[in-house]
């Protein structure tokens, strides 16, 4: 699968021909290709929430085109990821985990519940709290589409290092546990 002009800022430099290659400016906080012209420097370009918008975009929507071919949408994905190695969640935590929001995380559960991918059952520490489990269906149906998963984000992560992919994936897992933290106080 071929890279996308959005897709340059993720590739190593000398991946790239030269008149392509694209570094962050010193001066602007912008980015230049290599033939030092500046290709914005905007505050956009230089802003955490944009940054991280944009690459959640280039590597969310190369492998969400892939889902079509596991006849599975998005949400059902996001469900069957997060279920994946948990032992059960509500459907609130659920919801937040797959980003989003809880009516419809609902609809989307009730759909696999009949399709026989998870299922529901009481929590017995709290029986008004309805914990979501995958059944072996779901798991099975789970397995390798979660292969692929991992397979598209070895491929995302191929140009950095290894110090490098793991430093931006502790990074970002620091910043959403930093997040989660704070919003339970």
């Amino acid at each position: 699968m071929g890279r996308t002009e959005t897709d340059a800022i993720f590739v190593s430099k000398t991946q790239q021909p030269a008149s392509k290659r694209i570094t962050r400016s010193k001066s602007a906080g912008g980015l230049k290709t290599a033939n030092g012209r500046a290709s914005g420097g905007s505050f956009a370009e230089s802003y955490l929430s944009y940054l991280l918008s944009r690459a959640s975009h280039i590597v969310a929507s190369g492998f969400h085109k892939k889902l079509k071919t596991y006849k599975l949408t998005v949400p059902e994905y996001r469900v069957l990821a997060c279920l994946t190695g948990a032992e059960g969640l509500g459907v609130g935590d659920l919801a937040a985990m797959a980003i989003m929001e809880q009516s419809r995380m609902t609809k989307i559960l009730d759909r696999m519940e009949k399709q026989g991918f998870v299922e529901r059952s009481s929590d017995v520490r709290d029986r008004r709290r309805v914990l979501i489990h995958l059944t072996d269906e779901g798991r099975a149906r789970a397995a390798p589409v979660l292969r692929a998963a991992k397979e598209h984000e070895a491929n995302m992560l191929a140009p950095l290092t290894p110090d490098e992919r793991t430093m931006i994936l502790r990074s970002l897992d620091l910043l959403i546990r930093e997040r989660a933290e704070r919003t339970k106080k």
